[in-house]
């Protein structure tokens, strides 16, 4: 390893104070105008600390070329004491240049850092001769050697982290081919794992519009009736669908569909969409009676905007038929009854018929241009991943983070994870999401530990993920990838994960937790059963949710709760996160009720990877980290 650069080495300003101090206590002791610290540099030699003697002619600061025999020159290139009692008598100083200013007696020492780089000299002069008694030169060594302890001290700092940095170069070197050859190898895991979930997900919507399939909505309304839930359905019927088809294409009138499917967004919250063939849609939703009509004329006003195909302006002819649906009814009686309302409703020319329903309205963001642009992203690689640190709340240090998913989009600006994980799942694209997320988390966890052995890295799953019955595997191939023991890893799911299949979710995480790596419960107190799962999974953590820590300071409820589930946890030995602290109220008080680890803005905000490892270095080097991300 090459030996650190001593020029660029800082010396703190409390450092230097201590040396001006120490320079007038040698200036009045000795009774000499001017006592010095020089530093010397490649091509000149500058003074470093001066004392503050009126006398002094030297200023802080002040430089002066080499190469011109300096008193200080000599010390250093024999590295040893010089001392001159009268330059004026001595014809080997005669000349000196330190003769303009009138100093003519000198006695210097050089300073040397630990690697043997000269650092400068230490040296007083006098304008009158002096023969600078044993005990004032004595003296004057203490100095010396208190001087290059501390150099010592600096070096040693700066030459540990040149050397972490050097260790953590000389291991990427060493490691780079065989994870580059381990990393196609595991991208084309993934192309094939993915490939496989993209066949699974077109099983079930339709591929060139992203609506569910007639199986799929099928199966959705069977399971509605079964669980004797009320709902709406509405079929849509586009009578011009043909026509646009014949002259367009039907890629285009596709495209309008899938526009179509925007526009709907914004005007209801519709949880189920399906595609029953070329010219017809399916809606099922839950209503009230009173907005349907409301609904139904927004659908049809939605077919009369203004579409483009081949440049070409044109409308969609809608027509909508609503049922709802009644106890006893099979799922072929509901849409046969459904498909005879939307035959009625063209028959007498009407925009929409209404045979028994009821439905809530209720606006949303237009997901389309989005889902489109997310497609994108994953193809291009445009995704990146943030931390934000879990702090100690004793010592305050940094002991792990969460890794969140981050997009930002030219147009759209940026993108929150939790958007993005729905989007996904709707779409399909929460396997490559997934597999982004873990592979960049674990890869870069396993770098940290190098430097904390002891660092964790949380990362969010889906419900998807949960059901993926490769989802161990891939667990266990990424940890085996990037060697990253599975005690540094954390994964994180909400209570709506662990509803759509229990046994599954169980089965899963049970064998995550045999593995060794830790299950924390995310927004925990959000849901109505999370204290029935913390009996039911093995969970070694729980993170409150930041909704009750917002008003914790005025709302005695929240204070509250927030002391009964972290009781709670206590009891059930388990960790508690607690997220969303901004102030140092927040912090105080969950600190005080005994928490182990604290998550928010009052420390940092997400970062990128560059700055959260900057700040995880720093509190490792010189105490806690010196700067905080807000």
């Amino acid at each position: 390893m090459q030996k650190t650069l001593t020029s660029a080495i800082d010396i703190p300003e409390q450092m230097q104070n201590d040396w001006q101090n120490m320079l007038d206590i040698l200036s009045n002791v000795i009774n000499v105008p001017a006592a010095l610290i020089m530093r010397i540099y490649d091509n000149d030699i500058k003074v470093f600390s001066s004392s503050s003697s009126t006398e002094n002619p030297y200023i802080k600061g002040a430089t002066e070329k080499l190469n011109q025999g300096l008193y200080c020159e000599t010390v250093i290139k024999e590295r040893q004491e010089l001392t001159v009692f009268n330059a004026l008598v001595d014809p080997e100083w005669n000349n000196n240049p330190d003769l303009k200013q009138n100093m003519i007696a000198y006695c210097g020492l050089p300073l040397y850092w630990p690697d043997n780089t000269p650092f400068g000299t230490l040296c007083i002069l006098d304008k009158k001769e002096n023969h600078f008694s044993p005990a004032y030169q004595k003296l004057m060594k203490t100095y010396q050697h208190s001087i290059e302890a501390q150099l010592n001290t600096l070096y040693q700092h700066a030459d540990l982290l040149y050397r972490h940095k050097e260790l953590q170069a000389e291991v990427a070197r060493t490691t780079q081919h065989l994870n580059e050859i381990n990393i196609k190898l595991s991208n084309e895991i993934d192309c094939r794992r993915a490939a496989e979930q993209k066949v699974e997900y077109h099983k079930n919507h339709d591929v060139n519009t992203g609506f569910l399939n007639p199986i799929a909505i099928h199966k959705h309304v069977d399971n509605l009736i079964k669980n004797e839930t009320k709902f709406v359905l509405l079929h849509v019927h586009f009578a011009n669908s043909r026509k646009i088809q014949q002259e367009y294409g039907y890629q285009a009138f596709d495209s309008l569909l899938i526009e179509y499917r925007s526009k709907l967004t914004k005007i209801t919250d519709t949880s189920v969409t399906g595609r029953l063939g070329s010219s017809d849609i399916l809606l099922i939703i839950q209503s009230d009676k009173e907005k349907l009509p409301q609904l139904c004329q927004h659908l049809s006003e939605i077919g009369q905007a203004n579409y483009t195909a081949n440049e070409q302006s044109l409308h969609l002819q809608t027509y909508v038929g609503a049922v709802h649906s009644k106890e006893g009814i099979s799922r072929s009686d509901l849409l046969q009854f459904a498909y005879d309302t939307v035959v009625k409703c063209q028959n007498l020319g009407k925009t929409f018929t209404i045979a028994d329903v009821s439905l809530p309205t209720q606006s949303s963001l237009s997901e389309h241009k989005i889902e489109r642009y997310l497609l994108e992203a994953v193809r291009n690689h445009d995704l990146f991943l943030n931390y934000q640190p879990k702090v100690c709340p004793v010592n305050k240090k940094w002991i792990g983070c969460e890794a969140l998913l981050r997009w930002n989009h030219p147009h759209l600006g940026a993108i929150a994870n939790d958007v993005l994980i729905q989007l996904a799942e709707r779409n399909g694209l929460i396997y490559e999401l997934g597999n982004f997320a873990l592979r960049n988390a674990i890869q870069q966890a396993s770098e940290w530990i190098l430097h904390s052995p002891n660092f964790v890295m949380a990362v969010n799953i889906s419900a998807v993920q949960l059901k993926d019955p490769h989802f161990v595997t891939h667990i266990k191939q990424l940890l085996n990838l990037y060697q990253l023991p599975a005690r540094n890893l954390e994964l994180e799911v909400t209570e709506s994960g662990l509803i759509s299949d229990e046994p599954l979710a169980i089965a899963t995480l049970s064998q995550l937790n045999n593995m060794g790596i830790s299950i924390a419960l995310d927004d925990f107190g959000t849901g109505y059963a999370s204290f029935q799962y913390l009996k039911k999974y093995p969970f070694s953590s729980l993170k409150i949710d930041k909704s009750f820590i917002a008003n914790i300071e005025q709302n005695e409820d929240d204070q509250n709760i927030v002391c009964a589930m972290i009781n709670i946890a206590k009891k059930l030995q388990l960790r508690v996160v607690v997220e969303g602290v901004e102030n140092q109220n927040q912090e105080a008080f969950v600190v005080k009720e005994g928490i182990d680890l604290i998550q928010g803005y009052l420390y940092s905000k997400p970062i990128s990877a560059t700055d959260f490892e900057e700040g995880l270095f720093n509190q490792s080097s010189i105490g806690t980290p010196y700067f905080h991300f807000v």
